[in-house]
């Protein structure tokens, strides 16, 4: 008799989903392939997450969630927080895609992810708790510091490949320039 593990079988999902929609999107990607890859029947899909769409929605959710969890922000050292980020985006690309994805085809229809609203809150606390105490940098508020040290993290990442390429920049340069430029920017 086989063993039920719904929470397994959504973990599988959630990373399928992941992959296929990281390659094309909500709008080109089938939820019969998300299935296939995950070894899953279509209706799970369905069942667990109501539609395609709540699943990409999901995904959103899991990469937040799984961020902050792996990589939280430590107010005290924005630049070390900065290439971890950069780091987490060289080892999974894919997270890197799919937020591309999303923006492009969620963003003028939602209300806004609660996850996401929750950790930046979370994140813009900690950075205002610390400019108050005079360890980062109030030059910007702590909103903008914090958008501004991801924006750098994933400065990488955003050109086209070919613009990062001819550029010709070290992976060890990158990393060191993430954390050069946040150290100035957060320095007080």
């Amino acid at each position: 008799m086989a063993i039920r593990d719904p929470e397994s079988k959504k973990r599988s999902l959630l990373d399928a989903a992941l992959s296929e929609f990281a390659a094309n999107g909500l709008v080109g990607t089938r939820a019969d392939a998300i299935a296939a890859r995950a070894g899953c029947s279509t209706g799970l899909v369905y069942t667990y997450f109501g539609s395609k769409e709540g699943l990409f929605d999901a995904v959103l959710d899991d990469i937040t969630e799984r961020t902050v969890e792996l990589m939280p922000i430590t107010a005290d050292d924005l630049p070390g927080y900065a290439v971890r980020l950069y780091e987490a985006g060289t080892a999974s690309p894919e997270v890197d895609r799919f937020v591309a994805w999303y923006e492009l085809e969620r963003d003028g229809d939602r209300e806004g992810r609660e996850s996401v609203a929750d950790a930046m809150r979370e994140k813009i606390a900690e950075v205002a708790a610390a400019q108050q105490a005079g360890r980062v940098s109030a030059r910007l508020g702590a909103a903008e510091l914090v958008l501004a040290v991801q924006t750098i993290a994933r400065m990488w990442a955003t050109p086209p490949s070919d613009v990062v390429a001819a550029a010709g920049v070290s992976e060890a340069a990158r990393r060191e320039a993430v954390r050069t430029a946040v150290e100035t920017l957060t320095a007080p």
